[in-house]
């Protein structure tokens, strides 16, 4: 029987592999920070991000990938995080309306550019229909 262990990326010991992928002290340092932040959004719901992390001690790190996993209540639609493309900030989802906006044009513009396989064997490029 095999043991795998690893190196805790935050604090460099040593722990047993685990799906958190952190040693038991690590683990034991996030569930404080998140009792801390839990209590502190029920005492005061319309709190921002960044204001929870300093009246709790929570790296923001920390606070903005439990607000994208989804950790928190909805109640709490004040908490934000950055846009993964420009870091502006968002409620929900990965990107911005700007920078979603901007992603789809291009994908419907090589969408356009990509020959299409029509009937009969012809392929369609740009409106005009070739034999292969």
């Amino acid at each position: 029987m095999e043991i795998h262990t690893s190196n805790c990326p935050k604090c460099g010991s040593v722990f047993r592999q685990n799906l958190r992928n952190l040693c038991n002290a690590c683990i034991q340092e996030e569930y404080v920070f998140f009792d801390r932040c839990s209590n502190y959004l029920w005492k005061h719901p319309a709190t921002h991000t960044r204001q929870l992390s300093n009246a709790t001690g929570t790296p923001m790190i920390l606070l903005i990938d439990w607000v994208r996993a989804g950790k928190f209540p909805s109640t709490y639609n004040q908490l934000d995080y950055p846009c993964e493309s420009c870091q502006s900030s968002i409620y929900a989802g990965r990107l911005c309306h700007s920078c979603l906006g901007t992603f789809r044009t291009a994908a419907l513009d090589i969408q356009t550019r990509i020959p299409r396989r029509t009937v009969a064997g012809l392929f369609s490029i740009a409106g005009r229909a070739k034999s292969y």
